[in-house]
């Protein structure tokens, strides 16, 4: 997780190092290996005040940087195209420069740079895309975004927003952020991006990481009271970023968005460690409350049934609360209280039983080694070779800021086990 993550920002801080002056994509790299001051830019400004009205200026533009300093080392030109590069890219600034201004200090912060234009990008003309080469949670296919912005809050601030698919996915994105540049907004409009992207290729239930808590905050929980107080906020003031989140709730509506956290629900390294260790291949995330879960009255029922399984079933309680049932040695139910940061392992063969509280909602990431296999065999049903094998319901717990283990052991009472040992 952490190293797709990074992948996204590097993408999205690449776009945020366009110079902004006639980009249509990610950052080049100016060279100069003649001028005022040799070396590699990221602007064409920075390189252009190197070598504007310098003899015999040397530069060239590259797309990576090892390119760039390549030309900046080699002192002598094996075939002398460079100086036909740079009087190719001075004609071209030449006529781009014609076009642009910077910011003037009367400006509100907004930079007026054409390379936002190229953000705009029809969904109409993305080609569909196979479902194949999507990852999947589940039924949910899996999609990474990121924001960022240099000089936050400062006028001359730049943003770009990254959304990542999977290696070499075609609809991987890198690009500036349109209108006013701030990191929430790029946050925002990330996640617009891919919503967008996803609803032209017909995905409408969709797992969406990020690492902005403000996004995630506003679109599950404060835009619907901001929505009921004519888009203010509890205190009355303007809700900022307005029309920001106005335009991702339009998306939203019709699909079945999980928002996840980038930096909690995979970064865990207890929960990383114990994923390893029991070669959880795969998971996916439930939503049990009645806005979310279809058929929910039905589905609470059949959670209330005492059955088994066949295979292990382990939950990670990501929000909200419940209780998991289990019997004891002398067929008694033991109660526990699952809550945020709690994880359960239910061995292939114990009787149990799960329930909300008066909150009613939980939200719990499923983990299964291999292909899930969600089959539910009720009470009775001692004939399964499973019901002889024996095992522990481990449940590691938050309590006081660190971890503790307990165990509802099959056939024991409830003990401590310590899982880390």
């Amino acid at each position: 997780m952490t190293r797709l993550l990074g992948v996204v920002h590097r993408v999205a801080l690449a776009v945020v190092r366009c110079s902004g002056r006639g980009c249509a994509g990610l950052s080049m790299f100016y060279a100069v290996r003649r001028g005022r001051k040799a070396g590699v830019f990221l602007t064409w400004n920075e390189c252009r005040a190197q070598v504007d009205r310098f003899p015999a200026a040397r530069f060239k533009k590259f797309a990576t940087e090892e390119e760039a300093w390549a030309f900046v080392r080699n002192s002598a030109s094996p075939n002398g195209s460079e100086g036909q590069e740079s009087e190719h890219v001075q004609k071209l600034q030449a006529k781009a420069n014609k076009r642009l201004r910077e910011p003037l200090d009367g400006d509100d912060g907004e930079n007026t740079e054409p390379c936002a234009k190229h953000v705009k990008q029809s969904t109409d003309s993305i080609p569909s895309v196979s479902k194949d080469v999507f990852s999947y949670m589940g039924e949910f296919v899996v999609v990474y975004t990121d924001g960022c912005c240099s000089s936050n809050g400062r006028r001359r601030a730049r943003a770009g927003i990254g959304v990542y698919w999977g290696p070499g996915h075609p609809l991987n994105v890198g690009i500036r952020l349109p209108g006013r540049q701030t990191n929430q907004r790029a946050e925002i409009h990330a996640a617009c991006k891919a919503i967008e992207q996803a609803k032209a290729q017909n995905i409408n239930k969709l797992v969406l990481y990020t690492d902005s808590m403000f996004t995630i905050n506003g679109i599950t929980n404060w835009v619907q009271g901001w929505k009921k107080n004519g888009w203010r906020t509890s205190t009355g003031k303007e809700v900022t970023n307005k029309e920001d989140f106005v335009e991702l709730d339009r998306l939203t509506q019709g699909m079945d968005i999980q928002w996840l956290d980038a930096d909690k629900y995979e970064n865990d390294p207890e929960l990383e460690k114990i994923r390893k260790e029991r070669n959880y291949s795969w998971m996916d995330i439930i939503t049990i409350c009645k806005d979310k879960l279809p058929n929910y009255e039905e589905k609470i029922k059949i959670f209330y049934e005492e059955h088994l399984h066949l295979d292990d079933e382990v939950r990670y309680i990501l929000e909200g609360s419940g209780y998991f049932d289990v019997r004891d040695k002398e067929d008694k139910w033991i109660r526990i209280f699952m809550e945020k940061g709690d994880l359960i392992t239910l061995p292939a063969g114990i009787y149990h039983r799960f329930t909300l509280d008066e909150k009613n909602y939980v939200k719990a990431m499923r983990l299964f080694v291999g292909e899930p296999v969600w089959t539910a065999y009720n009470r009775p049903a001692d004939h399964f070779e499973a019901r002889g094998q024996g095992g522990t319901a481990l449940i590691l717990l938050v309590a006081g800021g660190h971890r503790v283990s307990r165990a509802a052991a099959f056939g024991e009472a409830l003990r401590v086990e310590s899982p880390w040992s």
